[in-house]
């Protein structure tokens, strides 16, 4: 299953981006990995090919590759698209859930859930596909985000993060064999459920991400629930049609009396133990938006805080300088398209173009310094000056993604 990179035109009316856009499709070809036939290096054997995010990354991850997806179609790599997404298919059936990466030591976790927009971007008219896809996701949905002893609260009605540590300390290392119970200090555990968040790391969740309802994974649940009525719809199968619409309008009812706060105007991450929200600003506000949760005057209002993020390069991930590589002043390509998008759905236009102008300023200025695009920037000061616990990897796949995505998209380029 040799991946063949397909010959393509691409115009832009401003020749850097168009340059940048050759370099971004070119450099596909060095991202894209096949799984040995046996397991190796304590990689997992996957089935099909599939796009790496780069640098010390060589894995298949679970959110990265959906921002990754959108720029391979761009590329016109459909069918590497789909392979990811039949990659993850195969893993749901061979470990019970989409695990953080393809690695060994990430099968007690997840990561941020994109599967079923995934199947939107992949899906080509094949009902067939669609069912088989369809039933794997609402196994997904209910065995591993609804299981109320892992990630769902019953007692709130929301989700939130975690990681079974316990089991894969069991699998990894004889020592362990041998003892029914192994202690783990509590907050080595949050960490690994920091991690599951994507958010690794950051402020925002009080170095305690399990006590919290955050307001990203419920707005990808409520696509989710969205999602799969419209799957249901398609394949004809009208009771679980109004049952996902049901959830959907439930959820929707719940982030509202839980992480919306009517007096600053923005979505806020719920503690559980604490019974109160986390005023932490972040770009996470920005998700219900993007997931079409919010409604027009919650939009409008959370529009108004564009300004305490907007910075020469982009939107920066929170207005806390935290030290961690998920807070001020790093700007990251996935975010960047969360928000964007997000605008764009509710006819913030203007606003949705300001952003992405200035992030492709960016990277365009980047990469004509040092002729690379890079993991994270530095949106306040226009560089690669980012903070963190290891240096901005170069590659780089979601960065590569989401700048073909906005050029074609929003900026006007071509591709032929």
């Amino acid at each position: 299953m040799n991946i063949h990179l397909p010959e393509i035109k691409i115009q832009c009316t401003d020749k850097n981006i168009e340059r940048v856009m050759n370099y971004i499709h070119q450099f596909w070809k060095h991202l894209i990995k096949q799984s040995p036939p046996y397991t190796k290096d304590e990689l997992l054997y996957l089935p099909y090919p599939y796009a790496v995010p780069g640098g010390i990354f060589q894995q298949l991850f679970y959110w990265d590759s959906y921002f990754m997806i959108l720029g391979l179609k761009i590329s016109k790599l459909d069918q590497l698209a789909r392979w990811i997404v039949e990659n993850f298919l195969y893993e749901l059936r061979s470990f019970g859930l989409i695990p953080n990466s393809s690695e060994l030591a990430h099968l007690s976790r997840s990561q941020p859930p994109f599967l079923t927009s995934m199947i939107h971007e992949v899906w080509n008219g094949d009902t067939q596909w669609l069912r088989q896809a369809y039933d794997w996701a609402k196994i997904e949905y209910y065995k591993v985000w609804m299981n109320s002893k892992t990630r769902y609260n019953e007692q709130i009605g929301l989700n939130k993060y975690y990681d079974h540590l316990e089991s894969m300390l069991k699998i990894k290392g004889e020592a362990y064999l041998h003892f029914n119970e192994v202690y783990l200090p509590p907050h080595f555990w949050q960490e690994r459920v920091e991690a599951e968040s994507g958010w690794d790391y950051t402020g925002r969740f009080h170095r305690e991400c399990g006590n919290f309802i955050p307001v990203d994974l419920n707005s990808l649940l409520y696509k989710y629930e969205i999602d799969l009525s419209q799957f249901a719809q398609i394949l004809k199968l009208d009771d679980e049609t109004s049952n996902w619409r049901d959830r959907a309008h439930r959820r929707k009812k719940l982030m509202d009396k839980y992480l919306w706060n009517n007096d600053l105007g923005l979505y806020l991450d719920y503690n559980f133990t604490t019974n109160q929200q986390y005023p932490y600003y972040s770009l996470a506000t920005f998700y219900p938006l993007w997931a079409g949760v919010a409604s027009s005057q919650q939009a409008a209002r959370i529009k108004q805080h564009i300004p305490i993020f907007l910075y020469p390069g982009g939107m920066v991930t929170s207005t806390v300088k935290s030290g961690f590589q998920w807070d001020y002043p790093n700007g990251w390509a996935p975010l960047q398209w969360i928000v964007i998008q997000g605008l764009k759905n509710y006819g913030f236009e203007r606003e949705a173009m300001e952003i992405a102008k200035r992030w492709i300023y960016l990277c365009t200025q980047v990469f004509l310094t040092h002729g690379k695009l890079y993991e994270k920037y530095n949106v306040v000061q226009l560089n690669i000056d980012t903070v963190g616990r290891y240096p901005s990897q170069e590659g780089f796949g979601w960065t590569n993604a989401i700048y073909e995505k906005i050029a074609v998209d929003i900026l006007g380029c071509t591709i032929q």
